[in-house]
């Protein structure tokens, strides 16, 4: 009998997961099968805590349960390499946390691993998958307000740099540009549909952690088209993105977590504003987890292949050289 439902197992008790857990037990296609930390113990209450089934004392007795069909990955960024591969070796499809690894060299080895063992591999960018982010889409590939000309795009809040966490550790991947930078950077490649060909960023060095605090940077688009972006820990919560256009513009006040019952943007054209709304669009997570689920059982490919981790990557990569070298630098293909 064909399988209408997945187990999903966990590696590690990360507190994003408590957010994809009741996404997982609201689905038709997902059952919170089993969770697996270091501590059998901590296993244990996050299981008991979050409606898994199972707890493991080791992420490799996860990976050998035979039952487990979908391995979700948000350990620390510089694991995420090391484990998504040997879960996709030991036959489970696998839900990256963003970004999709410590760099481009990982993203490729992650990709191909997911090739020679036939499973889906995708970065969790789960606001791409929420109806607001796919009609943003529709109006700007119609053409609504004109050829995209400028995209703007922040996301920005407050960490004490004195706090223990990994946001905050050099060696695993930390700085706000690979936490929270990496969203605007994959909307403004999102909206214009298209590769940048060169960077131009800065970065701001906490005195502290070493790692960088406030990133920001120029993506330059074929054409003279440009997008602007913004990540930082030292702000207030700051998130929003513009898409500016020859004939009008689009602002999203709620980009990365729109509202799964009432979410809306401006739309504004011809010197008039028009608010649409996206009623009962969903969970960002409930939309990941569903979309990811049917995919697999219908056996089809994911709107967002790992292929775009890579791309995404590599920008990324490309504007830490550029904020390294102090110079304009190519985005490689």
């Amino acid at each position: 009998m064909k399988k209408t439902q997945l187990n999903w197992g966990f590696l590690g008790a990360a507190k994003i997961g408590r957010s994809l857990a009741p996404a997982i037990a609201d689905s038709r296609y997902a059952r919170a099968y089993g969770v697996a930390s270091r501590s059998r113990a901590k296993a244990e209450t996050y299981a008991s805590e979050n409606g898994f089934e199972r707890s493991f004392g080791s992420y490799q007795a996860l990976l050998k349960d035979p039952k487990v069909d979908v391995i979700y990955n948000p350990l620390p960024n510089h694991l995420h390499c090391e484990w998504t591969i040997r879960a996709l070796d030991a036959g489970k499809h696998v839900l990256c946390e963003k970004p999709m690894a410590l760099n481009a060299g990982e993203c490729r080895r992650m990709i191909a691993a997911a090739k020679r063992n036939q499973r889906l591999l995708m970065e969790a960018f789960m606001y791409r998958l929420h109806p607001q982010t796919l009609r943003i889409q529709e109006l700007v590939h119609k053409g609504v307000i004109g050829e995209i000309r400028v995209i703007r795009a922040g996301f920005g809040f407050s960490l004490n740099e004195s706090a223990k966490n990994v946001r905050l550790v050099r060696r695993m991947g930390g700085g706000c540009l690979m936490d929270v930078g990496c969203y605007p950077v994959n909307a403004i490649r999102t909206f214009f549909q298209e590769e940048p060909e060169q960077v131009v960023a800065q970065a701001e060095r906490g005195r502290i952690s070493g790692v960088d605090m406030t990133f920001g940077g120029l993506l330059i688009f074929p054409r003279g088209r440009l997008g602007v972006f913004s990540s930082s820990f030292q702000t207030t919560l700051d998130w929003g993105v513009e898409i500016v256009g020859t004939l009008g513009r689009i602002s999203v006040p709620s980009p990365w977590k729109p509202d799964g019952r009432l979410a809306s943007f401006v739309l504004e054209r011809n010197g008039k504003k028009e608010t649409v709304h996206i009623k009962n669009g969903g969970g960002i997570y409930h939309c990941e987890v569903d979309h990811f689920s049917r995919c697999i059982l219908e056996d089809r490919p994911a709107a967002l292949p790992p292929e775009e981790g890579l791309k995404n990557m590599l920008v990324i990569e490309a504007l830490q050289n550029s904020a390294r070298h102090g110079r304009a630098v190519g985005v490689k293909a």
